[in-house]
């Protein structure tokens, strides 16, 4: 106990002598402005980032913020691998975890105008038969529509590990946050689509990515991915990038990326761009209230889900967005259209998600 107790301790003082050496890029030293329109100067947000960063152990963050639908402020700070002192850069990249599902959404939403895909329409009746086995132990999974899995109503869990996918609750009468669901909506669009994984990421680049000129953003890894990779963090343990290839399309928690190709994205979606204004309706329409005393109203300050999207009430402010954590990595973005306004960050440290509601509210609370 002794020994894990020193190397912990020496890692916490190592981050702690190291903080200075960081390497920082930022993009620009005017003033922030928060969705109040008041102006924070660059100087008093780097230093809140910092002293958060050192408080919560955070090794490596990329940031930025949007103001008026333009790139206000990005910022790289810390390690990316912290053993060997790799810095980030605005080139490393994060696992965005389940912001993924606000992308995946936005996807989806082309397969719906192309009429290819009804939002509420028994998902079904477009399944190959072949994959009805994974999903097909409750009868009620036939009234799952898309609109229930963007919305987490499907009455699927989060992750059914080893058991067979059971469904909790009628599906669209109640929230039951669920990866499952998303999954569940991959392989319709593999049907749909009479694709694979590999097909699924060929039409994530083609009507997303390139058109936006994403050039980071992936859901499936390829080598140059993972050579940028961060390496992730819970509390002392670093672990090393893996060097395998994921094969399945992760709609649920599988986007890679860095702060600046997302906030492409971001801006894209507050020009409201690509996409028609029936489907940005959609998307931003609250489809379920959270229910009261739910670990996301009560934690989160969540009030409702749309499509992809969650509503929260934070510092004031009803804002959209999604945060993300997978096993070593955390990862946010509040977005409000209206405002032309955003905010997103990765960082490659594990359940750190005060660090964004932090920084929201230091950001947008209103001066007394």
């Amino acid at each position: 106990m002794k020994t894990i107790y020193f190397y912990s301790l020496l890692f916490i003082l190592t981050i702690s002598c190291k903080k200075h050496e960081y390497h920082v890029e930022n993009s620009s030293t005017q003033p922030i402005y928060s969705l109040s329109n008041r102006a924070i100067e660059s100087e008093d947000l780097n230093h809140f980032i910092d002293l958060k960063m050192k408080e919560m152990n955070i090794p490596g963050l990329s940031m930025a913020i949007i103001n008026d639908g333009k790139l206000a402020y990005h910022t790289t700070k810390g390690y990316a691998q912290f053993k060997d002192s790799l810095q980030v850069t605005k080139n490393t990249i994060f696992e965005g975890a389940s912001i993924s599902k606000a992308l995946f959404a936005y996807m989806t939403m082309f397969l719906v105008e192309e009429g290819k895909l009804d939002l509420d329409a028994s998902l079904d009746d477009y399944l190959d038969p072949k994959y009805r086995p994974i999903f097909n132990h409750d009868p009620r999974y036939k009234k799952i529509t898309a609109r229930m899995v963007l919305s987490h109503t499907t009455g699927f869990p989060n992750w059914r590990g080893d058991s067979a996918l059971k469904i909790s609750f009628e599906p669209g009468t109640n929230f039951g946050y669920s990866g499952e669901g998303y999954q569940y909506l991959v392989f319709v669009l593999y049907s749909i689509l009479n694709t694979d994984y590999k097909g699924l990421e060929y039409y994530f680049q083609e009507k997303v990515a390139i058109p936006l000129g994403m050039k980071h953003t992936q859901f499936i890894q390829n080598k140059d991915i993972l050579l940028r990779k961060a390496s992730g963090h819970v509390g002392t343990k670093e672990f090393p990038v893996s060097t395998e290839v994921s094969q399945e399309f992760g709609a649920a928690y599988g986007i890679h990326s860095e702060s600046l190709d997302f906030s492409k994205w971001l801006i894209a979606l507050l020009e409201k761009k690509e996409l028609s204004k029936k489907s940005y309706k959609a998307l931003f329409t609250d489809v379920i209230t959270i229910p009261e005393h739910s670990i996301f109203k009560d934690y989160g300050g969540v009030e409702a889900w749309a499509l992809g999207f969650s509503k929260f009430n934070l510092a004031g402010h009803i804002i959209n967005g999604h945060g993300g954590n997978n096993e070593g990595f955390t990862s946010h973005f509040f977005i409000d259209i209206e405002k032309k306004w955003a905010m997103v960050y990765f960082a490659n440290a594990d359940q750190v998600s005060d660090f964004g509601f932090d920084l929201f509210t230091f950001i947008n609370k209103d001066k007394e």
